[in-house]
């Protein structure tokens, strides 16, 4: 039996609500003064300070309870776009002992309705601009007008704003000693739902507390992390990457947070020069843009002395790239929303480019193949954890959950994983559900994506699977974005083909061809949405039956 351990220390994990232990006194609030600017508007320019925040919520969360009615566990919906209030919320209706259920401000208003349903939300906070499609919703789901808020300080028709809402004092004692912090659900975050249904998954208040003891304990030992950082943040808070790094693991280290409604690469870049930052969280869309966009080289960005990708693979061509533009160090991690985010993390001091990186404290993992059989080093399988973030399950779903955890409690990532002797690190291979069978040999779209992102005619690109009938098998198909001053050809895709069979062995080539689109479709965590693609095929293929009909 091959077990992975973490190397790094143990942590104490406190019995605390996040609250309490984003606000109780630790070793990084009381070296850094509480008024030095915390949440920072990139429009207006205007702060919070700790102390701000810590007060503000006190006093909305009181507001929730008086004024408002909410009691302990029920479920808040919110719909919106960053804003630089955000954290206030969420940490005032985690004050007032609710549960938190953040989604996608573009979804559609079934999305929106199965979200509310699905995690039984009783109050909706939003903006104005989605007031009145998440009042259909709210109708449909028996949540009443009056429990319908806003962002801002203006009551939008029936929907009153945060400022109407709270208390004059700050009247709630912590720590609150009636919230069960292993077993009271803090938040349901709803997955991508890149490979069906979106699923609500149960994080407590305790899986939440051990993912940012053990991240930060693992960045104090590598020296990843600094009193004088300040990060920029476009990543949305509805997901999980956005709300561990950017709102609670940048509050408990009072990191200055530049925070973006939405991403522009320009205003990006701006931002950036402007306010000097130094860490940079992003996913790899992100990162190929920084590598190639022609806005890039007209901003000083060496203020950056590290980025941080996640969400999906970030291949080794791909940061050798960006190296040439920007000398920061690039540093991987792994998670998922159903482990708190991440748990896998690159080392900024030493590391294979191109790796995942190595286990946080107190995560334990294992590789399995499709029969469960245990796996070694440098083995490929599927990668299962065990750890304090782990989350509580999907809510409402017994058919997900007894798929996703084995008998003895390991949890399924979905994800294929190797550990590398050689490196003593972890690299993500590619998702199982997404790995084309070519002859019954395997291949990982993540592999040839990198290899063809290295081009540099090429901007972005997708590879799936297309089943051929006549062979009984599936072959890889490229769908290719190309830079913005080339023009797509024949000769250009055999060239774009023969490129990535120089580079591959046989069963790895991109025997579907390949095809030029516009854009790569994908979520706003920069995961791929492969299935629109697939529908893409679908479609191609049903024209082209037509076609041969007549």
């Amino acid at each position: 039996m091959v077990i992975y351990k973490s190397s790094c220390h143990p942590v104490d994990i406190p019995s605390l609500d996040i609250f309490s232990f984003l606000f109780t006194a630790n070793d990084q609030n009381t070296t850094i003064s509480h008024d030095r600017p915390l949440l920072i508007d990139a429009v207006s320019g205007k702060s919070f300070s700790y102390a701000q925040v810590r007060s503000l919520s006190l006093k909305l969360a009181a507001g929730w309870k008086k004024n408002v009615g909410l009691k302990k566990g029920q479920v808040v919906a919110v719909f919106a776009p960053n804003q630089h209030d955000h954290a206030i919320l969420y940490f005032s209706l985690l004050a007032a002992g609710c549960t938190i259920s953040p989604g996608n401000p573009s979804y559609t208003e079934d999305e929106f309705n199965h979200q509310v349903h699905t995690s039984g939300a009783t109050t909706i906070v939003t903006v104005p601009s989605l007031l009145p499609v998440l009042t259909k919703v709210a109708d449909k789901n028996g949540i009443s007008k009056h429990n319908m808020f806003v962002f801002g300080d203006q009551q939008v028709d029936h929907a009153r704003c945060l400022s109407q809402v709270a208390s004059s004092n700050e009247e709630l004692a912590y720590p609150d000693t009636s919230i069960d912090p292993e077993n009271d659900l803090a938040f349901i975050m709803f997955s991508s739902g890149t490979t069906g249904v979106a699923k609500g998954v149960m994080l407590s208040h305790s899986n939440f507390v051990s993912q940012v003891l053990s991240v930060m304990t693992f960045e104090k030992e590598d020296g990843a992390i600094g009193e004088s950082d300040i990060m920029l943040a476009f990543l949305p808070f509805y997901h999980i990457f956005g709300l561990t790094t950017l709102i609670l693991r940048a509050v408990y280290a009072l990191t200055p947070v530049v925070i973006m409604e939405k991403f522009d690469l320009e205003r990006y870049c701006q931002l950036i020069q402007k306010y000097k930052v130094t860490v940079a969280p992003l996913v790899p869309p992100i990162a190929v843009l920084l590598a190639k966009s022609p806005i890039v080289p007209n901003y000083d960005l060496t203020s950056l002395r590290m980025i941080t990708s996640g969400a999906a693979p970030l291949g080794k061509e791909h940061i050798e790239q960006l190296h040439k533009r920007i000398k920061a160090t690039v540093r991987q991690g792994y998670g998922l929303s159903e482990s708190t985010s991440g748990f896998i993390y690159q080392s900024v001091k030493s590391g294979d480019v191109g790796a995942t990186g190595r286990l946080v404290s107190h995560a334990v993992v294992k590789l399995v193949d499709p029969d469960d059989n245990e796996m070694g080093d440098d083995q490929p399988g599927e990668l299962l954890l065990k750890g304090p973030f782990q989350m509580k399950g999907y809510i409402n779903n017994k058919k997900a959950n007894d798929e996703t955890f084995t008998s003895d409690g390991w949890m399924r990532t979905g994800d294929v994983a190797k550990f590398d002797s050689k490196t003593q690190e972890f690299y993500i291979v590619d998702r199982i559900k997404e790995l084309i069978k070519y002859k019954g040999l395997q291949v990982a779209p993540a592999e040839l994506e990198s290899l063809l992102m290295g081009h540099d005619k090429v901007a972005d690109s997708c590879v799936v699977g297309v089943y051929d009938a006549a062979q009984a098998t599936e072959l890889p198909r490229a769908y290719v974005v190309l830079a913005a001053t080339v023009k797509p050809s024949d000769a250009l895709a055999q060239e774009l083909l023969d490129y990535v069979s120089g580079k591959v062995v046989s069963h790895k080539k991109l025997r579907g061809g390949i095809r030029f689109v516009d854009a790569i479709p994908k979520s706003p965590s920069g995961k791929i949405l492969r299935r629109e693609i697939k529908d893409w095929i679908k479609k191609e293929e049903e024209r082209a039956l037509v076609r041969a009909r007549l």
